[in-house]
């Protein structure tokens, strides 16, 4: 994909543009103190210490690139910084008087003492070390011996500027490599999520269309066997639309399968009076379809609450009121515990699957949902207002 190559490219270069800068910025102050050709057995711990430190500070920014929002242990830069301390005052006084650039191999472990923590924490860091440096710097100019005489404020001010800055731009390189790392991952976590609700949205649309389809074809499987014996051809006639049933359930999923499915209001509500009358139930129709703009939405609330009182109730009544964007549907026969929840175990009782997405599709759409008893005793009351 073109951004994981875009992150590639990136990581790449941070890893070259730090790994290639380390060593230049580590080995300059060593050669600006040969080129002025100080007596070799002085310059020796200043080859020592800079063939010592520099690699240990490559090392550490590896680490860095790698994992930038890992905060690495604190003492071995401190203690890097303390031994760059001591070779920055041994090159300052005796190896190579003047030189202060030296104070690059101090300003390394201050940068390391900011890896992976907020800049906020890491620049009251730095701006305290590198006070301290200039404090130091200034300290060594005006009161050692041999340098006693000099302006220590210039010096002190270049070394205060370099301890503060030097550190920006690996920082900067940094955390410019972690946030992409973390745009990256929201993007993926965002990819993830969206593929999460799609999932869900289909396992809803697929229990509303099986469970409601199951639920006629049981009933109406159970009354041609109770027909079998009494009325054969009636019997027949029920056979024959539950297989017409099972093909349109079957239908009704390939095209759920490849998004093209769509309901509505008008059309449930021909099947719900079709199918309570084939169960024996009386259905009262207040209105029209007048779902409107949220005729399909309304017309899920009808499926289920009508699978529902099939399912949990022992029903005989059903009114249905159907308004501007509204739609209720009540009947009788609803158990006192948990009246008409709907639920895999058709007990009646806890919250179910399909009444709660329903409330919440309702409630993402600003309307209002209501499942519970209704007014009279031994009620059930399904209500969704848009």
């Amino acid at each position: 994909m073109p951004e994981r190559d875009a992150l590639t490219s990136l990581h790449r270069y941070t890893r070259l543009t730090l790994l290639a800068t380390v060593p230049i910025i580590g080995l300059a102050p060593l050669l600006v103190s040969m080129g002025n050709e100080p007596h070799w057995t002085r310059l020796a711990p200043l080859v020592a210490g800079t063939a010592v430190l520099v690699p240990v500070h490559w090392r550490r920014v590896v680490r860095a690139v790698e994992s930038p929002a890992t905060v690495p242990p604190w003492r071995p830069s401190a203690v890097t910084l303390a031994l760059s301390a001591v070779l920055f005052c041994y090159a300052y006084t005796y190896g190579d008087p003047g030189n202060v650039m030296w104070i690059f191999l101090p300003a390394a472990p201050v940068a390391e003492l900011q890896f992976g923590r907020s800049p906020s924490v890491g620049w009251r860091l730095t701006t305290w070390l590198a006070v301290g440096a200039g404090a130091l710097v200034a300290l060594l100019i005006t009161f050692v011996p041999p340098l006693s005489g000099r302006n220590p404020l210039p010096a002190a001010a270049v070394a205060m500027f370099v301890l503060a800055t030097l550190p920006f731009g690996e920082l900067v390189a940094l955390r410019q490599w972690r946030i992409a790392i973390e745009l990256d991952q929201a993007r993926r976590d965002a990819a993830e999520l969206g593929a999460t609700r799609e999932r869900l949205r289909f396992a809803e649309d697929l229990h509303d269309i099986l469970g409601h389809a199951l639920e006629v074809v049981s009933l109406k499987a159970e009354l041609a066997t109770r027909l079998g014996e009494v009325d054969a051809a009636r019997a027949h006639a029920e056979m024959a639309e539950v297989q017409r049933l099972a093909r349109a359930a079957l239908r009704d999923v390939r095209e759920l399968a490849r998004g093209q499915r769509h309901t509505s209001l008008a059309t449930e509500l021909s099947g719900a009076r079709t199918l309570l009358a084939s169960a024996g139930i009386e259905c009262a129709v207040d209105g029209a379809d007048a779902g409107g703009p949220h005729s399909e939405l309304l017309g899920r609330v009808l499926r289920e609450a009508v699978t529902n009182l099939l399912r949990h109730a022992d029903t005989r009544h059903c009114w249905i009121t159907v308004r501007p964007s509204a739609l209720t549907v009540v009947n009788d026969g609803a158990a006192p515990e948990a009246p008409g929840n709907d639920n895999d175990s058709g007990t009646g009782t806890g919250t179910g699957t399909g009444l709660a997405g329903l409330s919440r599709r309702v409630t993402e759409a600003g309307g209002t949902f209501r499942a519970g008893p209704g007014e009279r005793p031994g009620t059930f009351t399904v209500e969704a207002v848009l």
